[in-house]
């Protein structure tokens, strides 16, 4: 008996297994029907006594709520996130953080500055750049104090203008002061009026000019001025003053009186001698500047000329055509030539601006 269960052990397991299975299948019908049955009641249990379905907890309430109104991350200002470090340079071998220290990475601009107009430091070329097509460098907005990254807020435009000496047209005037002549009115019987005479001086082109008593035609004739009149053919001319004097060289006495103009459009005053055969004696020419032919260049575009005459508006554009600002030529004079704009004076000088100092290679 003992050999036969033996022989066939791995029989005798399988039934107990399959007896155990079938228990156990039979023991959970029965209970699934009962539990069926117990839901049945307490369902209309319920309907019967109106019981209040459950609460929702509140911390599950607040967590729907959050979901439904996720937090955004809001992107830091010196480029930083969650998952990464605001950006280090390395420069000369070294990693430099650019939110410490005090020197700057691109001079004169700090570093800070860029940070604060959302300027990418990383870039080694980006004081050269023009973020918004304006036609300024951020260099440039920098030094005037504007927001390179506001479309509406431009560096002065003249500051872009430049001209050289080739560029200004002269007109040059040589007069000759010849002689002064006094004329005194006589009356119907031949008496001179020594109380109202007149005193002519007057002066010779030495190159044609314009003749008011001939129709304008240029001529060389003599012209006559009074005080306080202008002069024919150059009416910015007008005679102020006049100086009486002798002068003795080599024992020989010689007229040097003078004769004083005063342009009217710069104020300046010019001093003409009188005419003699003196060594001293020099032609005295008079320069008046009509138009200056400015060259006018934004970052990104070519160069624009604009000729402008004295006491001429003019505008100017940005790169866009939207900025657009008014001036007027006031002057010239040595230091430069003299514009205005809303009551404002600016001088734009012939040379050139400095070249900027290159960026430091990262």
């Amino acid at each position: 008996m003992n050999n036969l269960i033996i022989r066939h052990y791995h029989l005798v397991l399988l039934g107990i297994a399959s007896l155990i299975s079938i228990g156990t299948a039979v023991f959970l019908i029965t209970q699934s029907l009962g539990f069926q049955d117990s839901l049945k009641g307490a369902d209309s249990l319920s309907k019967q006594e109106k019981i209040p379905s459950p609460l929702a907890s509140s911390n599950a309430v607040v967590a729907i709520e959050h979901l439904k109104k996720p937090t955004l991350w809001n992107p830091s200002d010196n480029g930083s996130s969650p998952l990464v470090s605001r950006p280090y340079l390395l420069k000369e071998g070294k990693l430099i953080d650019p939110m410490v220290g005090n020197e700057p990475l691109y001079p004169p601009v700090p570093n800070q500055w860029l940070i604060d107009h959302q300027l990418d430091y990383t870039d080694v070329n980006i004081l050269d750049r023009d973020p918004k097509h304006k036609g300024f460098t951020v260099r440039e907005e920098f030094l005037a104090g504007t927001d390179p990254n506001n479309e509406e807020e431009f560096p002065p435009l003249h500051t872009k203008l430049n001209y050289g000496e080739n560029d200004i047209r002269k007109s040059s005037y040589i007069l000759e002061f010849v002689g002064v002549e006094t004329n005194a009115l006589t009356d119907s019987n031949g008496i001179t009026d020594t109380k109202n005479m007149t005193v002519e001086y007057q002066l010779r082109p030495s190159q044609p000019l314009p003749n008011p008593s001939k129709g304008n035609r240029p001529d060389t004739s003599v012209r006559v001025v009074l005080k306080g009149e202008t002069v024919p053919g150059a009416p910015f001319l007008k005679m102020v003053d006049y100086s009486d004097k002798k002068k003795t060289i080599h024992d020989t006495e010689y007229d040097v009186s003078e004769l004083i103009l005063q342009n009217t459009l710069t104020g300046e005053h010019l001093t003409l001698m009188k005419k003699n055969s003196s060594r001293e004696y020099r032609k005295s020419p008079i320069e008046l500047v009509e138009s200056v032919t400015f060259h006018y260049q934004l970052s990104g575009a070519p160069v624009e000329d604009v000729t402008v005459e004295r006491g001429k508006t003019f505008n100017l554009s940005g790169l866009e055509k939207k900025h657009v600002e008014t001036y007027k030529l006031l002057d010239f004079s040595k230091e430069g030539i003299l514009l205005s704009k809303d009551g404002k004076n600016y001088t734009i000088k012939s040379s050139s601006s400095p070249s900027p100092s290159p960026s430091p290679s990262l």
